[in-house]
């Protein structure tokens, strides 16, 4: 199927134009699973229970050496609207690559094969991307469960979501926005979709941030507050671990630059070299600031260097705004420069890190979660 391709206005930065949409739009489901056997009959699942019935659902197996293959075939033979195809191991975004080339839909969906979708997700993204034709990607709120799909916080992962047309924001900030979930959230129109693939294939991991960090740049985001996801944490995912560690910081801060390499690309490819130069350092942005500066002190690094990376973060003209509502981490960053390391550590991990008073009001909840199931 054939689908124009809108024109970009490369005099300056504004979204795209893109067609109402059809009534009844078909919907795309991109399934990327490389040894996910446990979780995908229940990922599938999910969609099968959709109150929208208008989709696709392409799940391109990455040379899984389980029987992932076994339990999607049974899928397909059970629903025609499920295709399976299979490569040798790729990574990621090679796996994303060949289950859009054979997708045929107006609206494209990203499924990690070990989340689960609320049965109206599909039924409220097309409602959002129908509300308003400037809207070519729509994201909504998540939840997070662990492997056994217990929940690991009863509230939203995030408070906020990004909305509107971010791409100013986005050049000023190291091209860093905030407020967009993981790869089960995110759902863009096929238009849109065409700019961004075939994703980079050296993204083994990490390829949603190829779609969250470069669609803002091009069109108009709309947000859904509802929960329409559960995403799952486990040993195996090993790209989302629920406590900020040195290692998870460090990995991030590689991810975020060479994410940056790949908007500076893609800005100069569709807008120019005058557009893409306005791309502020991906130093710049409020979330680095806050990784670098926490790397210095869990690191030991010298206190001038330290000192810098604090002042920084806490002059950040973002820093009041995001941490005004959490008063202990923002009492953390704003004077626990003056405190000796191994105290820093200690609330660190209070505020971060699973310890042990952490794991006591977990338990409480999730013992007052059960027991309001029963009662």
């Amino acid at each position: 199927m054939k689908y124009p391709v809108p024109e970009v206005q490369t005099e300056k930065l504004q979204p795209i134009q893109m067609p109402q949409l059809p009534n009844t739009p078909l919907v795309s489901v991109l399934v990327a699973n490389y040894n996910y056997a446990k979780y995908i009959s229940e990922t599938l699942e999910s969609v099968l229970r959709q109150t929208y019935p208008h989709f696709e659902v392409i799940v391109c197996d990455d040379g899984s050496t389980d029987n992932s293959c076994e339990i999607i075939a049974t899928y397909v033979q059970k629903d025609s609207r499920i295709k399976l195809v299979s490569q040798p191991n790729g990574g990621v975004a090679s796996a994303l690559n060949t289950a859009y080339r054979e997708s045929k839909g107006q609206i494209i969906c990203l499924l990690d094969a070990d989340d689960i979708w609320m049965n109206t997700k599909l039924e409220k993204v097309v409602e959002a991307f129908k509300s308003d034709p400037q809207f070519g990607f729509v994201i909504h709120n998540v939840i997070q469960i662990d492997g056994q799909g217990n929940f690991i916080k009863l509230a939203p992962m995030y408070k906020s979501l990004a909305s509107g047309w971010m791409a100013s924001y986005a050049l000023e900030n190291g091209g860093d926005i905030g407020g967009i979930p993981p790869a089960s959230a995110l759902s863009v129109r096929r238009e849109v979709a065409h700019f961004l693939f075939p994703l980079n294939e050296e993204f083994k991991r990490n390829a949603d941030s190829l779609i969250f960090c470069m669609a803002p740049y091009i069109t108009v985001i709309g947000a859904v507050p509802e929960v329409l996801n559960q995403f799952r944490l486990h040993g195996a995912n090993t790209t989302s671990l629920p406590t900020l560690t040195v290692e998870v910081m460090e990995r991030g801060q590689d991810t975020l630059a060479r994410v940056h390499q790949e908007q500076k690309k893609f800005l100069t490819k569709v807008y120019g070299t005058e557009i893409a130069e306005k791309l502020t350092d991906w130093r710049c942005s409020l979330a680095v600031r806050h990784n670098l500066y926490l790397l210095t002190r869990l690191k030991d690094a010298p206190k001038a260097e330290s000192r810098k990376a604090h002042q920084q973060f806490v002059t950040h003209p973002l820093f009041n705004a995001n941490y005004g509502n959490f008063m202990f981490r923002k009492w953390l960053f704003l004077w626990g420069e003056y405190l000796p390391n191994p105290i820093f550590k200690m609330l660190f991990d209070q505020v971060y890190g699973l310890s042990r008073l952490k794991r006591f009001v977990r338990w409480l909840r999730k013992s007052f979660t059960v027991s309001r199931a029963y009662s």
